[in-house]
């Protein structure tokens, strides 16, 4: 596992007949630590294209490992599953067009990304904004939607619907207007969407997506303090219906490392021990970031409201663009730099709430400085877990992470007054990665024990929740386990 890499191999030479669309794959680390074989990359331009691949490699008995843009840091990147599947690369997919105005959605293809569908909008549409996840401005909106990925403003899979897929057989298949509204992904009969990820059961070549409409006031709600005391105080929100979008909330330790990571970014520098430590204080106290947005009366109320409940010890701000803006000016005419400089770094992070897509989630990696993640100087793999909003689950959950592997950080993300998720990460030196995988795979397994199950999985990890009935629409759709063999337990 050390120096882990993609590995060239000279098997299934079919798809050098691709000619343009082929190509070796790059060797060099990925984030995870992982390594596979993989004989191809191939990049087809169209819908037509792919099916033409998956045809092809039906008749070679080929399995296909597809991927939107291949950016699934942590969890594998672009790495298959198992050894010896060829890469589909669908990043030339990258239309984005049929802007529907009354039902507020988006034709995307699986290789446009949060910063060009951002900057689409900005140019056509500068009224709507898109749900943004942290994974970078030059992921998939559609991987990650499929991918179960979790965005600012809601759940990412809500997003999408009217899939148009590849089947195994290299059918496309694509929902007519007779069947599906843009206002509505199903109207009757059988949802078959959810059958879907970018792996399994066919290839996405196209989706709609919900966008959502600006309002007068877009503001974030940022509160620190103890993790118990904020998470009482949330719940209440929840229950309240105060807050309805997911709430991110990072422990000290991932407050720590973000703020270094965006303090580089920056001043372009690698910050001092003293400068993070001034500029992010933090020591003992957890800190979350909770959106609010509609017209201005509510968003005033509401926010009047989450005061008034709120557990004592908790600190809450309210921040909107133009307050922070001049708050940092402000600060630092007055000579307070180091809280001046907090504020201009935390700056991307609190757009995302915002429909603002950037690197800056990711700057919590270490070693990384912008680009790409799969060269930062230390590995980290991703892992979560789904838990209910209480003190109690989350404890154990956190026990469970931090027994198996000392150098970890978590989030905590608050869907509704029922679910919250935590999304850790495991950091390690590039030498010890399989002792890092291995311990990612206890912790699993213990989270699975006491009820916790992952919400999403990595390559590494198997799903062991699919049973006969998933086998059994795999075996219809993809007979010869063609598209992404050992994902999902398919």
């Amino acid at each position: 596992m050390a120096n882990a890499r993609l590995t060239e191999v000279t098997a299934c030479e079919w798809p050098a007949a691709f000619g343009e669309w082929a190509e070796r794959p790059p060797t060099g680390p990925v984030l995870c630590g992982s390594e596979r074989q993989v004989p191809w990359r191939l990049r087809p331009p169209d819908a037509a294209s792919v099916a033409e691949v998956v045809r092809e490699a039906a008749r070679h008995g080929t399995p296909l490992w597809p991927v939107s843009r291949g950016r699934n840091w942590g969890y594998g990147s672009s790495l298959p599953a198992r050894d010896g599947c060829v890469v589909v690369d669908l990043c030339r997919l990258d239309s984005i067009g049929d802007l529907d105005r009354s039902t507020h959605s988006l034709r995307i293809g699986p290789g446009a990304t949060q910063a060009a569908v951002h900057a689409f909008l900005r140019a056509n549409a500068p009224e709507f904004a898109l749900n943004v996840t942290g994974s970078g401005a030059d992921t998939s909106v559609l991987g990650n939607a499929l991918e179960r990925g979790i965005g600012y403003s809601g759940e990412k899979d809500r997003d999408l619907f009217a899939l148009e897929v590849v089947l195994a057989d290299g059918t496309i298949v694509a929902p007519s207007r007779s069947v599906v509204h843009n206002g509505r992904g199903q109207p009757a009969g059988l949802a078959t969407d959810q059958l879907f990820f970018q792996s399994g059961l066919g290839i996405v070549v196209g989706a709609r997506i919900r966008l959502r409409l600006r309002q007068e006031a877009e503001e974030v709600v940022v509160l620190q303090g103890d993790f118990d005391a904020l998470l009482r105080t949330l719940k209440r929100a929840y229950d309240g219906q105060l807050i309805t979008a997911p709430t991110h909330v990072g422990e000290p330790g991932r407050t720590r490392r973000l703020g270094f990571g965006l303090l580089r970014l920056l001043w372009g520098r690698e910050p001092s021990a003293a400068e993070v430590a001034a500029c992010f204080p933090e020591s003992r106290s957890h800190s979350a970031l909770a959106p609010l947005y509609g017209r201005q009366a509510v968003v005033n109320a509401a926010w009047s409201e989450i005061v008034s409940l709120a557990e004592p010890g908790v600190k809450l701000t309210r921040v909107s663009d133009l307050k922070l803006g001049l708050a940092a000016k402000w600060l630092g005419w007055l000579g307070a730099r180091h809280k001046a400089a907090r504020l201009l770094a935390m700056r991307p992070i609190v757009a995302l709430a915002w429909g603002e897509p950037s690197d800056a989630g990711l700057a919590s990696l270490d070693g990384f400085g912008g680009g790409d993640p799969d060269r930062a100087e230390r590995g980290a793999i991703y892992g979560n877990a789904v838990l209910a909003v209480d003190q109690a689950e989350a404890q154990a959950v956190a026990g469970v992470i931090r027994g198996a592997w000392g150098d970890c950080a978590s989030t905590w993300i608050i869907l509704d007054p029922r679910c919250m998720l935590c999304i850790y990460t495991l950091h390690f030196d590039r030498p010890s990665a399989a002792r890092a995988h291995a311990a990612n795979g206890a912790v699993i397994e213990s989270l699975r024990a006491l009820g916790h199950p992952p919400y999403r999985l990595g390559i590494n990890s198997s799903a062991g929740t699919g049973g006969m009935l998933a086998s059994a629409i795999k075996g219809a759709l993809d007979p010869k386990g063609i598209i992404a063999p050992g994902h999902y337990d398919s």
